[in-house]
């Protein structure tokens, strides 16, 4: 699996910089709106709500990734968006499981989905969702 490798810290602490293995620097910012923004050389690229994150209306410190679109793909920005997200915030992430349902959050498995979400899982960076009733996770 492709990543990416962390640089020094800029000394924004709702940022961290990323080397490629194309060698582009990217940079992932962490709004107060818990939106996700993706920088090349301080030029936003992408969409704030490619990478989204929903709070779980049950528990507060978990948290549904609700879409997981980077703009620059199998370079590991997936991986570290989850992985600060949760360190930023200090929350779990849970994805629904692949049940072939069209959801209207965006939070259906599509494409190289439900790879990613698995290898998340088996990293450790996603809470395991895949057995019982995908609406909900099954343990926090």
């Amino acid at each position: 699996m492709a990543r990416a490798e962390r640089l020094e810290d800029n000394g924004n602490e709702n940022e961290r910089v990323f080397r490629l293995l194309n060698n582009r620097i990217i940079t992932i910012r962490i709004n107060d709106d818990k939106e996700i923004s993706y920088l090349e050389n301080d030029i936003e690229i992408g969409n704030y709500d490619d990478f989204v994150f929903a709070e779980d209306e049950f528990n507060h410190s978990s948290y549904l990734l609700a879409r997981m679109y980077v703009p620059i793909t199998k370079q590991g920005l997936g991986r570290e968006t989850i992985k600060f997200f949760s360190e930023y915030f200090d929350v779990s992430i849970w994805a629904r499981g692949h049940d072939g349902i069209r959801r209207d959050d965006g939070s259906h498995l599509t494409e190289d989905a439900p790879g990613f979400v698995d290898k998340m899982i088996e990293e450790g960076l996603l809470v395991d969702n895949r057995i019982g009733d995908f609406n909900e996770p099954d343990d926090y």
